[in-house]
């Protein structure tokens, strides 16, 4: 991403992971830091709720894991997001702003369409 307007390439591959999507609609509505920790319990409430008590620990720990791994240090490299990894903290940018208008045009696509099927979420 350049400074100032977003390379549409890049939104569009960062928005394609729905995981990566909801790290971003939660850090754009709490507007604050945030661990790993509350995004997983977030977001996996979302996919299997509606307690965390419902939802399976291979599913949290499956999660987690892409958080960790793949999700949250993505959106760190494009800036979007600061990232402490020792602490596993996680907070938005000003340049999530930036994204805001595209992130909120493919959240109400999401809620719009849930069943269908999320082809990258493996990436």
């Amino acid at each position: 991403m350049t400074r100032g307007r977003p390379d549409p390439d890049v939104v569009f591959d960062l928005l394609a992971n729905r995981r990566r999507r909801r790290v971003l609609a939660v850090l754009s509505a709490e507007d604050r830091r945030l661990t790993v920790n509350d995004l997983t319990t977030a977001i996996a409430l979302e996919e299997s709720g509606p307690t965390i008590a419902d939802v399976p620990g291979e599913a949290i720990e499956d999660i987690f894991l892409s958080l960790q791994h793949v999700h949250v240090p993505k959106l760190a490299a494009l800036e979007l997001i600061e990232y402490d990894g020792e602490r596993r903290l996680v907070e938005p940018t000003d340049r999530l702003a930036a994204l805001e208008p595209s992130l909120s045009a493919v959240l109400d696509g999401d809620l719009e369409s849930p069943a269908w099927p999320d082809p990258a979420e493996s990436q």
